[in-house]
């Protein structure tokens, strides 16, 4: 079975993009070339590489999500170090979650499923 490996987002400005996510998950980030930095975040690599090109995300464009133990935890650390983030929310089927768009306005999202994710996915 395939496994994802890395995520590239790029940006007009990496340089100021990456310190964001090395806040949000509190772990540096590699230069290994100019204009090419890349965090690991459990078994997935973000990079982050440099375009002269504007990018735009879309309002309702895929985001990226990750899974945390505790939602209000990261919420709290998040908030205290003034970045801008909604409250937790529960949703009906069960997750909780916190989400919010990165500098360049790529959205976010941390979510615990807890034991409702086992029954919404089907058996195998």
């Amino acid at each position: 079975m395939p496994r994802l490996r890395c995520v590239n987002i790029v940006s007009q400005s990496p340089e100021a993009l990456v310190p964001f996510y090395e806040t949000v998950f509190d772990t540096p980030a590699n230069q290994l070339v100019p204009g090419r930095w890349e965090l690991p975040v459990e078994e997935v690599t973000l990079v982050f590489t440099h375009t002269d090109e504007p990018v735009q995300a879309p309002k309702d464009s895929c985001g990226l999500e990750f899974e945390t133990e505790d939602v209000d935890a990261l919420y709290t650390r998040l908030a205290g170090l003034g970045i801008a983030l909604d409250p937790p929310v529960t949703y009906p089927w069960g997750w909780r979650a916190i989400g919010f768009r990165d500098p360049d306005g790529n959205h976010m999202d941390f979510a615990w499923a807890g034991q409702s994710r086992h029954k919404l996915l089907p058996q195998l």
